[in-house]
C-alpha cells in the first residue's frame, strides 16, 4: 500500500488516516518527500472523540495546485478529525529552526513517519532559540489568562473553555524548559509535567486537573475556577523566572 507505514498507530487513526495518506501520493507522490503524522495522534494522549490527527507533509517544491487539491480533502476527511496537513519543503525547515524552535522540537519528538525520507532525523536545535522562545510564549500566556480572567467576568463557560482550549499549548514550552535542562523529554503529558516537577520541585497539579476537566468534561465551580486561575498565575510566573535566568554555556 504505497509502503505507507502506519502499523505503531491505533487502529482508530490508522482507519481514518490511510485512505487520506493514499489520496495524497495517488495524486503528488513525485512531488512528495516524506509525510508524518504529528501530536497526540502517536502518543497515549489521543482521544478518538476529541483529539485531531495532525499530518506534516514535505514537498520538494510549494505549487498552489497542490492546495487546492488539499482543500477539496478538507469535506471527506473533516469529520474524521483528519486537519489539513502542514506543507513545507526541506529548505523552509532548515531556514526555520531558529524561527519556530518549539515547533520543531515537538514534531522531532513527536512524529511517526508514514512515507518517504525522515528529514526531521538530523534537524538541530539550538538552545538560545528556545530559551527565547519560551520566555516570549510563557509571558504571553501570562498575559493571556490575565486579560481572559478579566474579559469573563466570572462567566464559568467562558473560564472554563479558556483554561482548557489553551492547555494544550503549554507543553511545547514544558518541552522546551526539559530541553533547556537536558531532561529527558516524554510523549505523554502525564510524564512531561512529572518531569518538570521533579525538575523544579514545584506543584503542576493545576495542569492535571486542567487535563482531567477536559477528559471528564466537567464543569467547574466559580471558587474552583478561580483557585485555578491563582495557581496558573503563580506556575507560570515561577516557570518565565526559571527560563529567564537560565545561560546558555559557551560550546
Amino acid at each position: 500500500m504505497e509502503n505507507i507505514k502506519t502499523a505503531n498507530l491505533s487502529e482508530q487513526v490508522q482507519k481514518n488516516i490511510e485512505p487520506f495518506l493514499l489520496d495524497i501520493l495517488n495524486h503528488c507522490k513525485e512531488d512528495v518527500i516524506s509525510i508524518y503524522v504529528i501530536g497526540s495522534a502517536v502518543t497515549k494522549d489521543f482521544h478518538p472523540k476529541y483529539s485531531d490527527i495532525n499530518t506534516l507533509l514535505v514537498v520538494k517544491e510549494i505549487k498552489v495546485p497542490l492546495f487546492d487539491f488539499m482543500a477539496t480533502l478538507g469535506k471527506r476527511y473533516g469529520k474524521k478529525r483528519v486537519r489539513a496537513p502542514l506543507i513545507m519543503t526541506r529548505d523552509y525547515i532548515d531556514r526555520s529552526l531558529e524561527v519556530f524552535p518549539l515547533e520543531f522540537l515537538e514534531m522531532k519528538l513527536i512524529h511517526q513517519l508514514v512515507y518517504g525520507e525522515d528529514v526531521l532525523k538530523n534537524i538541530s536545535i539550538g538552545k538560545a532559540d528556545v530559551r527565547l522562545q519560551c520566555e516570549r510564549e510563557l509571558k504571553g500566556k501570562l498575559q493571556h489568562i490575565c486579560q481572559g480572567y478579566i474579559k469573563a467576568m466570572g462567566n464559568k463557560s467562558a473560564l472554563t473553555d479558556m483554561f482548557v482550549g489553551s492547555l494544550s499549548g503549554y507543553f511545547p514550552e514544558f518541552h522546551g524548559i526539559l530541553f533547556l535542562f537536558d531532561q529527558k523529554l516524554p510523549k505523554e503529558k502525564g510524564a512531561v509535567l512529572s518531569a518538570v516537577e521533579n525538575l523544579f520541585d514545584i506543584d503542576l497539579g493545576v495542569y492535571k486537573k486542567l487535563l482531567e476537566i477536559k477528559s471528564q468534561d466537567t464543569h467547574p465551580s466559580a471558587e474552583s475556577l478561580k483557585e485555578i486561575f491563582e495557581k496558573l498565575y503563580r506556575v507560570l510566573d515561577t516557570l518565565i523566572k526559571k527560563v529567564d535566568e537560565f545561560e546558555i554555556k559557551p560550546a
